[in-house]
């Protein structure tokens, strides 16, 4: 009797993982050159070129740039790419008012549920900023203005709130940016970051939401401002606020 040889099956390639990191590093890299205006306004970003110049191939680089769609920072038209999204007066004078609602719950939040120690710990982490301030350049001011609203938010103990945050910070980041390069102006808003604490520490609610709405709004007025500025920098159209 014939004996039948089975011929075993070729084993099936095993799919190699993607890089986690190595996506992670790519987005914000790309969103680095995104929230300085590196890709222009309106244009189109050119993928082929990017992959070659930063070495990566398709698949991670469409990754990180659908990331910064998600986040705001570039807009996806179909069987036309990525383009880095236009300055817009009227959707920074939006993010602006998102942002106004989110501190002011989130100092609400923080007076119901911070505990002293850790509202001292963003107090003590101010003044520490405060105390180098002179030395400090104006990208760093602005990293360390943004880590104490960072975490001022934490205090609220709200991750989802806290994800929100971030999202706006990142898309007025280059008008805070320009913002924070006025020296007058620095120094009033960073004295209401220590007005701010002072009152959460009291657990003063009404007096800290104002002073936090106030504190945003004056930060609103300048960036709408800047804006126009950009706008016109750029040779885009702007829109009109509401009134």
């Amino acid at each position: 009797m014939a004996t039948t040889t089975r011929r075993r099956a070729a084993p099936k390639p095993v799919p190699r993982p993607r890089d986690e990191s190595s996506v992670e590093r790519l987005h914000l890299a790309l969103r680095e050159r995104a929230m300085r205006y590196v890709f222009r306004p309106g244009a189109r970003i050119n993928e082929q070129a990017l992959g070659r110049e930063l070495g990566v191939s398709r698949a991670p680089l469409r990754e990180a740039l659908n990331r910064l769609v998600a986040e705001g920072l570039l807009d996806f038209v179909m069987n036309k790419g990525f383009f880095r999204k236009e300055i817009s007066v009227d959707e920074v004078y939006d993010l602006y008012q998102v942002r106004i609602a989110l501190e002011c719950r989130a100092v609400s939040l923080a007076i119901q549920r911070a505990s002293d120690e850790e509202i001292r710990a963003v107090r003590d982490y101010w003044s520490g900023v405060m105390a180098h301030s002179a030395a400090m350049s104006s990208a760093d001011l602005l990293l360390a203005d943004e880590e104490f609203h960072r975490r001022l938010t934490a205090l609220a103990r709200n991750k989802e709130l806290s994800a929100f945050m971030d999202v706006v910070s990142r898309r007025t980041h280059m008008a805070r940016h320009i913002d924070i390069q006025q020296s007058a102006w620095n120094a009033k808003a960073f004295d209401a970051h220590a007005e701010v604490l002072d009152l959460i520490g009291q657990r003063r609610k009404e007096e800290a939401v104002a002073c936090i709405t106030g504190h945003i709004d004056m930060s609103l007025q300048r960036a709408v401002e800047i804006t126009k500025e950009m706008v016109a920098e750029f040779f885009l159209v702007g829109s009109v606020l509401p009134s």
